[in-house]
């Protein structure tokens, strides 16, 4: 999707075109590979952390997505 076609949509969703750079996190396949990629990138979880602990990516990820949206794909951060 072009940007173009998507910042239309953002504004569609009822946003504020000039809060688009702001709240544009990128694109991902699922909400859970959004929120594994973003807690790694911010460091919320240890780069070592043990084999036997299991993090439930759905239910985390769920939590998460109260502060972020997704249209199409493409995620925000709700400003």
């Amino acid at each position: 999707m072009e940007i173009k076609e998507l910042k239309k949509k953002f504004v569609e969703y009822g946003h504020d075109v000039e809060d688009f750079d702001e709240a544009y996190q990128g694109e991902w396949d699922n909400d859970e590979d959004f929120v594994q990629e973003l807690l790694e990138d911010i460091g919320s979880l240890p780069k070592d952390l043990p084999f036997y602990i299991h993090i439930d990516w759905e239910s985390t990820s769920r939590d998460v997505m109260m502060d972020y949206f997704e249209i199409e794909g493409h995620y925000f951060r709700s400003v």
